[in-house]
């Protein structure tokens, strides 16, 4: 029997909706429980899988931990109350990491919630990690929600975390008390499921380009942008969920697509819009066909690429690096260089094939320099290497620029 938390407040006509979707999806929970064979009064199966057998899991899935693993962090330091956990499972329901208050960490060993046990609902029942593997969707269990008896002291909010075929990786759980019960909780584990899924999009493709998409410019480089990976020629090699969501279709044509096919674009005309640092706005399809909606799109190019448009050649020879130097955050807010900086020098005047007039060599190597910066959070060891340079070469171009003033 479903059950709304305590504390919920009176419901909207749009919470009603939600909490009769709730309800019916708890209930097809219950359903699929009983159909592989539970009783909501058996004890749970706390088998765990031996450490040799973890470390296993644990390294077919090392990519998403090590992408999580910040992440799960971060959520814990978010909530509000103790008595909790962050939980990460694999795509069959292995909790692969948890971290959490001590005191309830122990508690929840008693119903092997913990690394190498698994919360498939074919294992558990109703709950928060197997229910989410099933629906591919955040999902809420709360106390008498569960379908195990001896899992009615938790309340459980879990989302799915997808890769850039579209295919489940994992699942983010955070699981408490369930006099602890938030009912933001599930909002939070969503968008750290997102957060994941788009540090796992950058590192799958940190050396490809990416055409950011939403429709309001704005949102452009933030988590609710749609971003597809591209190959040199502009064809689709993957694509996040949010673009998804904009495009209004699914993964299993996407391979055969193009910026061409999809946005009647070509590389060279993002090429030199990206170099202006422009969004150029597109008309395409809604889901339905009925209409047209428009899209803004921003190619961002890897950081050595960009480098290697101001120096043909560069990152072929890296100096040795040293300890990580993080850059006064100052730098992380300027602005690029102005044109009369030291930096930047004049180019011959070239016309792009959108009429556009690229800015000078040393302007998109500053731009380089400066993207790289931000990405690697002002480490300049780090920094250096994103940009294929070594730290000094690196240090020295800052020192050019003014923006790095010796020591003395």
């Amino acid at each position: 029997m479903s059950q709304t938390p305590a504390g919920a407040g009176v419901p909207s006509a749009s919470m009603l909706a939600a909490q009769q979707l709730h309800q019916q999806a708890i209930q097809h929970s219950h359903e699929r429980s009983q159909a592989f064979g539970l009783q909501p009064t058996q004890a749970p199966d706390l088998h765990r899988l031996s450490d040799s057998a973890l470390q296993e899991v644990q390294h077919r899935n090392a990519r998403l931990c090590t992408q999580a693993l910040p992440v799960m962090e971060m959520l814990y330091e978010q909530l509000a109350h103790a008595q909790s956990m962050v939980v990460l499972s694999d795509a069959s329901g292995t909790v692969l990491h948890a971290l959490g208050d001590p005191s309830f960490l122990a508690r929840a060993q008693r119903v092997a919630l913990s690394p190498g046990a698994r919360w498939a609902e074919a294992d558990k029942g109703t709950n928060a990690i197997g229910t989410a593997l099933m629906t591919e969707a955040p999902t809420l269990v709360h106390g008498a929600e569960h379908y195990l008896r001896s899992m009615h002291f938790l309340t459980c909010s879990a989302a799915p975390i997808f890769d850039h075929k579209g295919a489940l990786l994992g699942v983010l759980d955070v699981s408490g008390d369930r006099r602890s019960y938030h009912p933001h909780t599930l909002a939070l584990a969503s968008l750290a499921a997102r957060l994941i899924e788009s540090q796992w999009f950058a590192d799958r493709f940190r050396q490809s380009p990416q055409l950011q998409m939403h429709g309001q410019a704005e949102c452009l480089g933030t988590l609710q942008e749609g971003v597809l990976a591209l190959a040199e020629d502009g064809h689709v090699l993957g694509i996040n969920r949010r673009g998804l969501d904009l495009l209004g279709s699914g993964t299993a044509t996407l391979h055969r697509e193009s910026v061409q096919s999809l946005f009647g674009l070509s590389m060279d005309q993002l090429m030199a819009a990206a170099q202006h640092d422009q969004a150029l706005p597109v008309q395409v399809p809604t889901r339905t066909e009925q209409a047209l909606h428009t899209l803004f799109l921003k190619l961002r190019l890897p950081a050595q690429r960009l480098l290697s448009w101001a120096h043909p050649g560069a990152g072929l020879a890296p100096e040795g690096l040293g300890a990580g130097s993080p850059l006064p955050g100052t730098y992380l807010a300027t602005p690029a260089p102005a044109m009369g900086s030291p930096l930047l020098t004049p180019s011959p005047s070239r016309t792009s094939p959108m009429g556009l007039q690229p800015p000078p060599l040393r302007e998109t190597e500053a731009l380089a320099i400066r993207d790289a910066i931000r990405a690697a959070g002002g480490n300049l060891s780090l920094a250096a290497r994103q940009l294929g340079i070594g730290r000094s070469t690196l240090y020295r171009k800052l020192r050019q620029d003014g923006l790095l003033v010796p020591k003395g």
